[in-house]
């Protein structure tokens, strides 16, 4: 009976019939321990074998745990009196000691005992570790457990090198070892081998190149060396390099382009749910019309509907895109408890992390904001928005210090970028201490160096001019601007400006002229409402809305929707704000003006020296 047991089990757990496995070899193993002599030791430990995998693929990792402790103590007993187990372990690779370490430590990582599976895997000798042990040794100290524990950086590169000297092609390894800030021509070093002709592998150097300039916050650069991988050559259309582009360019704070790469990896594989995810939250912050972001939810909805009778089959990207589908209807608490599904699942999902954050954020409860985005910033140090973030939070508690150190460290880290400079300057310019508000300057200008055209760098820009009460120069910039990058704010402005000028026809064809871009311009109407007294004749301001609406500027696509503002943040006093003149709104949000710093901050927010913030 026992011999017809051990044939029975042993062709069931050949054929995978795991469920089926686990109870005959627990009766088996019971009849051998009643009566040892119905079978030798090492048909035993066969059958325990069984078991283990069994309940391992099964998912039983409690069990499996108990059971491979039990196999490992009985190997060593077995080496030790000689016992040959070399026909057993080359029959099933899975019987051997090193997989059964590994699968000892994936149990003990199933179960949380992050600091045991660590301590299971240093047990196996460094030559017998195959790629697949390094990969989650260094996973595991890379990444810890929820409480941080078991982090070593040193060991965790250490390990991710080896896996990528045996496999140079693990993509998401090396873009991992760059998160953790190893150089980028030392892993280049590493993926040289990946090809027996240097030439084959030129496409490999370009991509290492790309992400350590994404992980350097140097956004822009990453995503136009990601292009060049893409131009004129095979790899054209490539959903992967598509998407990794369309983040850089996300990350940078360009959400037109942005759009334009990510469709473009949606249009090459319309189930990538993570594009997906990036995209949605693309054309949220660009405010793109809500008829083209239901497309997207109904092919979540589609998804959705496919696994509803199976929620373990729901995966994290599903959840974040339902979440922010939430969010965007403002439905809060709905949203955070679908992150929190989301990130029980995957603990490192970046937009999920920076959602989480933005949801207590507008939920006006800043404290947790606060502590949501400083999870954040341990996984997504390249990422503007966990430092705005942190910023806006720390100005809504009014830790006046705290925003200004975290400012101070915003420009020291993205020092390629016009969004730190307008963050940092826009605050300085919304104090309430005139020798503090004229330092915003050179924060503007430096902006306007790194790129001419973006439109919270001119709007700041525009602002002080008119402080100063520099009028011309100040037409001037927006004039030149509006040429090419028309936008309805810019016009109310110089309206305004001209309606204090006492040039009322002038002041009309600016205010049409926003009207036209966005008819529900309120700085506009209050702008034409403020002339109905003036000597200007009806059937003139008639003839100015035709001559204007027939001469109305062609908007470049890339700025419909965009907003003068990064819309990123919703307080009212840390924004990236486009006027501050009574009778303009804003752009994106409708916010209210920026208030002044209370008056006991202003000692907090001293002078910046541009320059000496970049002299370490």
């Amino acid at each position: 009976m026992e011999n017809d047991m051990f044939t029975n089990i042993k062709k069931m757990y050949d054929h995978k019939l795991y469920d089926c496995v686990i109870p005959a070899a627990g009766l088996l193993l019971t009849l051998m321990h009643n009566d040892r002599n119905l079978a030798t030791q090492e048909v035993e430990y066969q059958v325990q074998h069984y078991l283990a995998g069994a309940q391992f693929e099964e998912r039983q990792f409690r069990a499996a745990l108990r059971t491979l402790q039990e196999l490992i103590q009985q190997r060593s007993q077995m080496v030790r009196k000689r016992n040959g187990l070399t026909a057993i372990e080359s029959v099933y690779a899975e019987f051997g000691d090193v997989e059964m370490r590994r699968r000892l430590a994936e149990c003990y990582k199933q179960l949380g005992n992050t600091q045991m599976a660590i301590r299971v895997l240093l047990q196996v000798p460094v030559k017998s570790r195959t790629p697949r042990i390094n990969l989650m040794l260094a996973r595991l100290q890379h990444y810890g457990d929820a409480n941080s524990s078991g982090r070593n950086k040193a060991e965790a590169l250490y390990a991710y090198k080896e896996v990528i000297r045996e496999c140079p092609m693990a993509l998401p390894l090396i873009q991992e070892m760059l998160e953790m800030g190893c150089e980028g021509s030392e892993v280049n070093s590493l993926v040289m081998n990946a090809a027996t002709l240097p030439p084959d592998i030129d496409w490999l150097s370009i991509y290492v190149k790309a992400l350590a300039q994404m992980f350097n916050c140097r956004h822009l650069d990453a995503a136009r060396t990601f292009e060049q991988l893409t131009a004129d050559s095979c790899l054209r259309c490539s959903e992967h390099l598509l998407l990794a582009t369309g983040k850089c360019y996300y990350y940078h704070g360009q959400l037109f382009q942005a759009e334009q790469c990510l469709s473009a990896a949606l249009r090459s594989n319309p189930y990538n749910l993570e594009v997906m995810g990036v995209l949605s939250v693309v054309m949220e912050l660009g405010e793109y019309p809500m008829a083209e972001r239901d497309q997207l939810y109904a092919k979540l909805d589609y998804e959705l509907e496919s696994v509803s009778e199976h929620p373990h089959l729901i995966t994290a990207h599903q959840l974040f895109l339902r979440a922010h589908f939430m969010f965007v209807e403002r439905k809060f608490e709905r949203g955070l408890g679908l992150l929190r599904r989301c990130l029980q699942l995957e603990p490192r999902h970046p937009e999920a992390l920076l959602l989480r954050a933005r949801l207590y954020t507008d939920m006006e409860r800043y404290t947790e904001a606060a502590g949501a985005y400083r999870d954040a910033q341990i996984h997504l140090p390249y990422r503007f928005e966990v430092f705005k973030g942190l910023f806006n939070c720390y100005l809504a508690q009014k830790r006046y210090a705290e925003a200004q150190a975290m400012c101070t460290l915003t420009l020291r880290r993205f020092q390629a970028s016009a969004r730190c400079y307008i963050l940092f300057g826009r605050t300085l310019f919304s104090s309430g201490n005139p020798s503090v508000k004229k330092t915003a300057r050179k924060f503007a200008q430096r902006a306007l160096q790194i790129d001419a055209n973006y439109m919270p760098a001119v709007a700041l820009m525009a602002d002080i001019y008119e402080l100063e009460g520099n009028t011309g120069e100040c037409l001037k910039l927006l004039e030149q601007h509006t040429t090419y990058h028309p936008h309805a704010d810019f016009f109310v402005q110089m309206g305004n400006m001209q309606r204090m000028e006492k040039q009322p026809i002038k002041a009309l064809e600016y205010y049409y002229k926003a009207l036209g871009m966005n008819p529900k311009s309120l700085g506009a109407l209050q702008g034409i409402n403020s002339l109905k007294g003036s000597s200007l004749d009806i059937e003139l301001i008639a003839g100015i809305k035709r001559s204007t609406e027939d001469k109305q500027p062609i908007v470049k696509p890339e700025f419909l929707g965009t907003g003068c503002i990064d819309s990123s943040s919703s307080l009212p006093n840390a924004g990236e704000a486009v006027s501050s003149c009574s009778n303009s709104p804003r752009s994106g949000r409708e916010n209210e003006d920026v208030s002044e710093l209370d008056t006991t901050s202003e000692q907090m927010w001293q002078d910046v020296d541009v320059e000496m913030l970049f002299s370490d």
